[in-house]
């Protein structure tokens, strides 16, 4: 026979079950909890320079990749995070917290197509130059798709390229059906803004922003 105080001797001696056990951001489990939290940011770095380069940039699959991506390691962190307070490990918590925030600032500060068009144009800038000349002397068939100098190639990956009656023109980025593009085009003279060029097979651009010596950047 089993007594009311039995049960109460038993429930005293019982504890219930042990409390989480808080985990020490300096330990082994904390830090790659710390890792696997700012793993999915650390992804996302990569991913959008291979959306920016100019044989991926714009692209339907490029930007489908990047929100996957973004999605992917804004989900890690928000589970971390999660985790991290259950367990109670408040330090842990905060960390991820702010290896997030770090992943977000990261993401958002990188450079955009203008600042990638600078870049190259700033490095190959003896080329454009020497392709200008050329241009400005008649040295350029104006004819057929223009040949590219080998410095110049890489910045073209579909060979678009052409010498026309007011302008020459190199692309960088088009789209998956040839229906847009933007690339450098130079003008001997101050461009005519509502004159269009082709950009792509099956686009055309206009002058936006001059980036130096002549060189515009053409977009749609």
């Amino acid at each position: 026979m089993t007594f009311l105080w039995d049960l109460a001797d038993r429930d005293a001696e019982d504890p219930g079950p042990a409390p989480a056990r808080r985990t020490a951001p300096w330990s082994r489990r904390g830090l790659v909890h710390l890792a696997l939290g700012c793993s999915g940011w650390l992804l996302l770095v990569p991913v959008l320079r291979l959306a920016l380069s100019p044989s991926f940039g714009g692209s339907y699959l490029a930007l489908a990749l990047w929100f996957a991506t973004l999605l992917l390691a804004a989900s890690v962190s928000i589970t971390a995070v999660l985790i991290a307070c259950l367990r109670r490990s408040w330090a842990v918590a905060a960390l991820s917290l702010v290896l997030a925030a770090a992943g977000v600032i990261a993401t958002t500060r990188q450079p955009s197509p203008l600042d990638y068009v600078d870049y190259q144009y700033r490095t190959h800038r003896a080329a454009f130059a020497g392709l200008a000349e050329d241009y400005r002397a008649g040295r350029l068939d104006r004819e057929g798709d223009l040949v590219l100098p080998a410095e110049l190639r890489p910045l073209c990956p579909t060979g678009f390229a052409y010498a026309g009656p007011t302008a020459v023109f190199i692309q960088i980025w088009q789209d998956w059906r040839a229906e847009a593009g933007t690339g450098l085009a130079y003008y001997p003279g101050p461009p005519d803004m509502a004159n269009y060029i082709n950009t792509a097979p099956g686009g055309q651009g206009l002058p936006r922003r001059e980036v130096g010596d002549g060189w515009w950047w053409v977009t749609a």
